[in-house]
């Protein structure tokens, strides 16, 4: 088993596949009977963001000290 850089073209196809730009972190997990899993970092392009605002404004957030 080889070990693989952020410069792979096999991450970039990775990436590419599941439709995730702008990664600074990518961990694939394929476990052994299990549900494979993506966990990615990434910036996240401006129009991403501006579509939240709506979203968050039908939540009432709240800051609960333990």
């Amino acid at each position: 088993m080889g070990i693989l850089s952020g410069n792979d073209k096999l991450c970039e196809d990775i990436c590419n596949a599941l439709g995730l730009k702008h990664v600074i972190i990518l961990d694939l997990h394929m476990g052994i009977n299990e549900s494979v899993t993506v966990t990615a970092k990434f910036y996240p392009e401006i129009d991403g963001i501006r579509q939240l605002i709506p979203i968050m404004k039908k939540f009432e957030l709240f800051y609960q000290n333990e």
